[in-house]
């Protein structure tokens, strides 16, 4: 397909424009998608206005639904006009994480939108293997939200949770609010969400929050042991705060499973009762990054 598209172009720190510029041309092996929905990442925010891109000039936007608008020669696995959305993580393919299926682990990957140019456009351009068909019942505004609901899929999975366990999410951002989601799936009997905005805990109960704590108002920490006799056997963090990190560790019972989602971007110092906590208590700490995981056949039995 030849022409012009519209798109927010990224051209330096602060500074996008709205312009005219060429739809992406695709390869054999490629697929353009006419873009319908695209999020805004919390990490766009920062790479827009505060830390800068990796390239300028650059079309951000990873988190997106569209319907595929022409296919390369070699592209068989999907078909003009289906409905997808993306995998915007593109691995080398030939380094030892890639060679284990730890695609995340890359050392030399892509994202489309931070790398190359993503879905703040009319089209964007994707690799055959990243594009994923998604059923019609699934709309395209809540299909674009796929790809942030598989950030707290991934974390949670590494946690390992048990039928019956407490697990608590620590911030109730986007990321938060769907996490607390994948806990009831993966078999939490009681989820407890933490934060300090009443509008975000009145959205987690909404979702499935069983217990809902407002940080400003009590000690998490506290209430959570009160609540659960000694700390949850499973604590994730997707604040992104060094508070709220030893917070997580400190919400947790001894031998419960930490997992940290959320991005600090700085140095974490842990007091001596939340060391001796985590010492004495073996608890685990867990980090998380993106969101590539194979589901296993119990997990992909209860979402179909």
């Amino acid at each position: 397909m030849k022409g012009k598209m519209k798109a927010s172009v990224l051209h330096a720190l602060g500074h996008f424009e709205n312009e005219l510029v060429d739809i992406p041309q695709i390869s054999e092996d490629e697929v353009l998608i006419k873009v319908k929905y695209c999020g805004i990442c919390g990490s766009d925010v920062p790479r827009s206005l505060i830390t800068g891109a990796r390239k300028y000039p650059l079309i951000l936007g990873h988190e997106f639904s569209g319907e595929i608008a022409e296919v390369g020669s070699r592209v068989d696995e999907v078909r003009k006009n289906d409905r997808v959305v993306v995998a915007p993580l593109v691995p080398c393919g030939e380094c030892e994480h890639c060679r284990a299926t730890d695609y995340g682990l890359c050392a030399d990957y892509n994202i489309i939108g931070t790398g190359s140019n993503g879905a703040f456009a009319e089209y964007v351009k994707v690799p055959k293997e990243h594009v994923l068909p998604i059923p019609e019942q699934l709309d395209f505004e809540n299909a674009s939200g796929i790809e942030p609901a598989t950030i707290g899929y991934h974390g949670l999975q590494k946690a390992n949770i048990q039928p019956g366990e407490t697990v608590v999410v620590v911030g109730c951002g986007s990321i938060g609010q769907l996490t607390l989601q994948w806990a009831h799936i993966f078999g939490a009997s009681t989820v407890i969400a933490v934060d300090i905005s009443d509008e975000k805990l009145a959205m987690a109960k909404k979702l499935g929050a069983d217990i809902t704590i407002n940080a400003k108002e009590v000690d998490p920490v506290e209430r959570i042991r009160d609540l659960t006799g000694g700390g949850a056997e499973v604590v994730a963090e997707t604040a992104g705060s060094t508070i709220t990190q030893e917070q997580a560790i400190l919400a947790a019972k001894k031998k419960g499973r930490v997992v940290f989602l959320g991005i600090t971007h700085s140095g974490l110092e842990l007091a001596e009762k939340t060391m001796d906590h985590l010492m004495r208590g073996e608890v685990v700490v867990q980090g998380s990054w993106n969101s590539y995981t194979s589901p296993t056949q119990e997990l992909r039995g209860k979402l179909l």
